[in-house]
């Protein structure tokens, strides 16, 4: 037996194929000549061993005539390469982004309390998204749909490190990440070296210890194993290093891992904040769990929503307002399946993503056409070979399982050629969307799944119309060609031209569309010249600055970046246009009442003086920040035109009060200024309602300074750091960019 299967794919000589061909049909024909004995022997050996005989002669048989024909080969498999590859690399980024699991114990059966990727702290009402420490203590105490349930904060904590025994001057910058004392437990990942954080090391009063990621283990102390046990200091605090994680493991967001994780219980030491974990009023958790056997996620949601209304109604006392009661009723908090983590880059490029196969599958289609034309073509050829198979006793079916062979030959050999075309292709696209490494660009048992299922049934389409051609021929004398074959052929070819032509065509006008409305969304006015402004981002909390002394930073800040050659004017700012954040939260104005339902919502940023100068947005009334503008000054604020229209639509907008939050209390902010609208945060929407305070009234901790050159705005970076070290040796540099940059990185989904 197993001898029989080796020799199945021996290549045999021509004469011996023929021979053997000619025995198989007349076998399958009911042995009219022949010996009558090879028939019962067929039918007694219809089984896997017949039917792989007869699929290795149709391969051996294919092969041959797709030797024979080396240009069509060729042309074949450079447009199946093209057309299956396309797929196969926007399959694989499809797979890296939208379907990839985190790498920790059995990841389908996690809960997310949400998937927004927005990171932050809210403070004010009630919302049901973030999540509150206290509410995360409740939901833990006396939960009744999860095995399991782990917090971590949303988003990341700057830290400055100092590891002890090393010079006092050796202090870097570092990220940490707060979660609970069970996060590890829950996801089940293990250390690579010491122990991951426990219960205990999430209690106040308890030693801080933390756990290290593998790649700041393996970049920052080359896999020194004396690191754990050490003690590191964080921002003033020391925290004794427990462990490492799994070198696998990078966290619940797919992205690159923090340096640190460390007990939500030390969030005041870390962030350098005043302690949430008290504070029912600040927004800050995100949760993740597994549910209990028999627990479905709506069920689950339902009970965790329950338990929110009820705490907050507890906390709200006896006799809560009206309003109070219908805020809290409609707070809600929609559980999402977290085996995939929390990720940027699928909210981003999930549907550019599934647009982008929709168009791919257009271009196999064309392939596909373009290869059933080239056989059609081969028509009349090998028209003579099939009309003596047909008269030594083939079946018609015989005949077309040997052309969609030689079809799906074809196709698997642009596969192979396509899978090579497009791991090529997905390395550039991950550079050109600075995926991050922990995202896994390339091919693996699903992508090569997918491959060879495309190729197979790439095959069998466009070997479908000429196989029906192929079987319709009839061998009996006087029908050698069939009535109307020349012309149906000529018909069926000039429809898959048509076809091609056609699908082209569209391909075309959406890509020009695409084109103009990209080149459109680049040269549109945004509001501000982008050109020749730099951006360095610092943070002076970790320089030890309590919020006090940080508006004597802004000034000595501001004033030095202006005497720096080349800079022609700077300020500073919380964030710049197409920086990635934002802030945004509702306000009230003084006297006056919304409409029934309407909620008044704004963008906000905390800018310092000349910051509209230099970016060159232009004031249309009153008067912008100033030096005047200081702590014990009337607080202000500046508005774009937006927000006048939205809220202020007919009044003169000057000697206004708003204020963040509701209901208004006085005295507010006074609106001084009106300035032109400016994209800030979405470059494809429409302006928002904005309000820009003075950082010399509202410190803010990381900020950026902005300067405008006359030349290359990336020849001053040195100047910048020299100037930055010389106010304050521990000013981190956190982040160098130009204003150009990031435009340009947030039309990077376009």
């Amino acid at each position: 037996m197993l001898r029989k299967l080796l020799n199945l794919f021996r290549p045999k000589r021509l004469e011996d194929d023929i021979r053997e061909e000619i025995a198989f049909h007349r076998a399958q024909s009911g042995g009219t000549f022949g010996n009558a004995g090879l028939v019962a022997d067929r039918m007694r050996d219809a089984s896997t061993i017949a039917w792989l005989e007869t699929l290795a002669q149709d391969i051996r048989y294919g092969l041959r005539q797709l030797a024979k024909s080396p240009v069509l080969l060729a042309v074949a498999v450079v447009s199946l390469a093209l057309g299956i590859g396309a797929n196969t690399a926007i399959f694989t980024l499809i797979n890296a982004i939208m379907l990839q699991m985190l790498p920790v114990k059995d990841p389908g059966s996690l809960v997310l309390f949400n998937d927004d990727t927005a990171e932050g702290t809210y403070i004010g009402n009630v919302v049901g998204q973030e999540l509150s420490y206290p509410f995360y203590r409740d939901l833990r105490a006396r939960n009744d749909s999860f095995r399991e349930l782990c917090a971590f904060r949303q988003g990341e904590d700057n830290a400055m490190m100092h590891v002890t025994g090393e010079p006092e001057t050796r202090v870097e910058y570092v990220q940490a990440h707060l979660v609970s004392g069970n996060y590890f437990d829950v996801l089940g990942v293990k250390a690579a070296a010491g122990r991951v954080l426990h219960d205990a090391d999430d209690t106040r009063g308890t030693a801080p210890a933390g756990v290290m990621s593998y790649g700041f283990w393996k970049s920052r102390f080359h896999l020194d194993p004396g690191i754990v046990g050490k003690t590191v200091v964080l921002n003033g605090n020391a925290f004794l290093v427990a462990g490492v994680a799994d070198a696998q493991f990078f966290g619940e967001r797919i992205r690159k891992s923090p340096d640190f994780w460390l007990p939500l219980s030390f969030q005041p030491e870390v962030s350098k904040e005043k302690s949430w974990l008290d504070a029912r009023d600040v927004f800050w958790l995100n949760c993740m769990g597994r549910l209990k056997p028999g627990i479905t996620l709506k069920g689950a949601q339902a009970a965790v929503n329950t338990q929110l209304h009820a705490f907050y109604l507890a906390q709200e006392g006896a006799n809560p307002s009206v309003a109070t009661r219908q805020k809290i009723e409609h707070a809600e908090i929609e559980l999402k399946p977290g085996g995939s983590g929390l990720s940027g880059l699928r909210y981003l490029y999930s549907k550019p993503l599934t647009v982008l196969m929709a168009v791919v599958a257009l271009v196999l289609l064309i392939a596909c056409a373009n290869m059933a034309t080239l056989l059609l073509a081969r028509a009349s050829a090998r028209r003579q070979e099939f009309l003596c198979r047909l008269a030594l006793g083939a079946a018609r079916g015989r005949l077309m399982r040997q052309v969609l062979t030689e079809s799906v030959l074809l196709a698997l050999l642009g596969g192979v050629t396509g899978a090579l075309f497009a791991w090529w292709s997905v390395k550039l696209l991950g550079v050109w969307l600075h995926l991050d490494p922990v995202v896994k660009v390339r091919p693996d048992s699903i992508v090569l799944a997918f491959t060879l299922g495309v190729s197979i049934a790439t095959g069998m389409l466009f070997g479908i119309i000429p196989a029906w051609k192929f079987s319709r021929l009839d061998p009996r004398p006087g029908n050698v060609t069939p009535p109307g074959w020349r012309a149906r052929r000529f018909g069926s070819t000039q429809m898959l031209i048509a076809l091609q032509v056609a699908l082209s065509l569209m391909l075309l006008v959406g890509a020009g569309l695409l084109t103009h409305s990209f080149m459109a969304l680049e040269r549109q006015n945004m509001g501000f010249e982008r050109d020749r402004i730099l951006v360095v981002v610092t943070d002076a909390t970790l320089a030890g600055y309590q919020p006090a002394q940080q508006f004597s930073l802004y000034r000595e800040l501001s004033e030095r970046l202006k005497e720096l050659p080349g800079v022609q004017s700077a300020t500073l700012a919380q964030y710049t246009p197409a920086s990635g954040t934002s802030s945004s939260g509702n306000f009230s104005i003084q006297g006056y009442t919304p409409l029934r339902g309407k909620k008044l919502d704004a963008w906000y940023v905390q800018v310092g003086t000349d910051f509209f100068e230099t970016l060159k947005i232009p004031v249309r009334l009153g008067r912008v920040m100033n030096e005047r503008d200081t702590p014990a000054s009337t607080p202000v604020t500046v508005v774009n035109e937006t927000f006048v229209k939205e809220y202020l639509a007919g009044k003169n907008p000057l000697g206004v009060r708003i204020e963040h939050g509701a209901p208004f209390k006085a005295p507010g902010s006074e609106i001084v200024g009106v300035v032109a609208d400016s994209k800030f945060f979405d470059l494809r929407e429409k302006p928002k309602p904005m309000a820009f305070y003075p950082m010399t009234q509202k410190p803010v901790t990381t900020f950026e300074l902005v300067l405008r050159t006359a030349a290359d705005p990336n020849s001053v970076v040195g100047e910048v750091r020299r100037m930055l070290n010389r106010v304050n040796s521990r000013l981190p540099v956190l982040e160098v960019n130009t204003l150009d940059q990031q435009v340009e990185h947030s039309l990077e989904q376009q």
